[in-house]
């Protein structure tokens, strides 16, 4: 939740609240001063002939030294000025109440000089009682909106990221479907249509939703789906597949593309020197969490390399954006067996009804 700032927006309100403080500041002092002698209206004109000093001081430390001062870190210079502030304003309201409250209204209280340190003193501590709230609600501002800052300055480094995450997955497998299409065409193969058509099915998914937060889990499953059948068309009788897909997809959302890495993943290194392999991938839905299990062969004699699989660019990118995205909603488990690789990812999915 934002926290109400300073700014131009709010100035309205913030004068609003100024009035009333100082509204309140008047009637306080009215009563305080008026109600022991019985003569509150008295007590409250002379309040409304000594309050403008006030404003002036509070405006002055408020706006103009506060931010210029105080808050870019120059507090030697911010107490220096506040301390001439106060003797000066303090010194024109003894102005105020010697040649004006007390000549022509309070008459019969005697004038004491403009620099008796009881009186003075007691105008100094006026000015500190009434500029302290002022104060203390200009830095709740001040702490409020630097707060924010901080927290849009972290949502777009955020945004950044994933963004250049979600982009470094596409070239990757488009590469390798182009280049699956190509050897199609050379051959003159019937499935050279068909591949063009879910090409253009991949890439209209990849421009429009790649960059949305989250997208429907329907969605996601039937681009899963469109990559599987282009990389089954491309392997042909030497993979065996087996996709299955169990819960409600419905009402369901996901950020996309963060399953597809480990899918391709196992399509890069399930053939073994015979060009043979299998993949099993099985996804499940519940109410609150989305199961995907995917496990393919290895060749033999593979662990040599077998590091690289779990740690190549895509299973690296995918990991940061479950951290960012699904923090401490997610459990990945990676799994190096001798002739296997296997995955399980958990994710606590949002209903999208509420």
């Amino acid at each position: 939740m934002k926290i109400l700032t300073y700014d131009p927006e709010n100035r309205s309100l913030i004068i609003r609240l100024y009035a009333i403080y100082w509204l309140g500041y008047i009637l306080l002092f009215s009563l305080i001063q008026g109600l022991p002698g019985g003569d509150f209206f008295m007590a409250l004109r002379n309040e409304w002939y000594s309050v403008l000093p006030k404003i002036l001081f509070v405006t002055i430390v408020v706006e103009f030294l506060m931010p210029r001062l105080l808050f870019k870190k120059k507090n030697v210079a911010f107490i220096g000025c506040y301390i001439l502030l106060i003797l000066i304003f303090a010194f024109l309201q003894r102005l105020i109440d010697n040649y004006i409250i007390i000549r022509y209204y309070l008459t019969f209280w005697k004038t004491e000089p403009l620099l008796s340190a009881p009186v003075f003193l007691y105008n100094v501590s006026k000015l500190q009682f009434v500029v302290t709230m002022p104060i203390a609600f200009k830095l709740f501002y001040y702490l409020a909106e630097e707060r924010n800052k901080v927290q849009t300055i972290l949502s777009e480094k955020l945004q950044a990221e994933l963004s250049s995450l979600r982009n470094q997955f596409h070239p990757h497998f488009l590469f390798n479907v182009l280049n699956s299409l190509y050897s199609k065409i050379l051959s003159k193969s019937d499935d050279s249509a068909e591949i063009v058509l879910k090409i253009s099915d991949l890439l209209r998914f990849s421009i429009y939703d790649v960059n949305n937060k989250s997208i429907s889990l329907e969605n996601e499953i039937d681009y899963l789906k469109n990559y599987i059948a282009l990389q089954q068309l491309r392997f042909e009788n030497q993979l065996q597949l087996s996709f299955s897909v169990y819960g409600n997809l419905e009402d369901h959302s996901i950020e996309p593309f963060l399953i597809l890495p480990f899918i391709e993943n196992s399509y890069k290194y399930c053939l073994d020197e015979n060009n043979q392999g299998w993949i099993t991938i099985a996804i499940n839905v519940s109410k609150e969490w989305l199961v995907v299990k995917i496990e393919n062969s290895l060749p033999e004699n593979f662990n040599i390399i077998l590091d690289n699989v779990s740690s190549g660019i895509g299973i690296v990118n995918v990991k940061r954006r479950l951290e960012l995205l699904y923090p401490e909603k997610h459990v990945l488990t990676i799994k190096n067996e001798t002739l296997s690789f296997f995955v399980s990812l958990k994710i606590k999915i949002k209903d999208g009804r509420n």
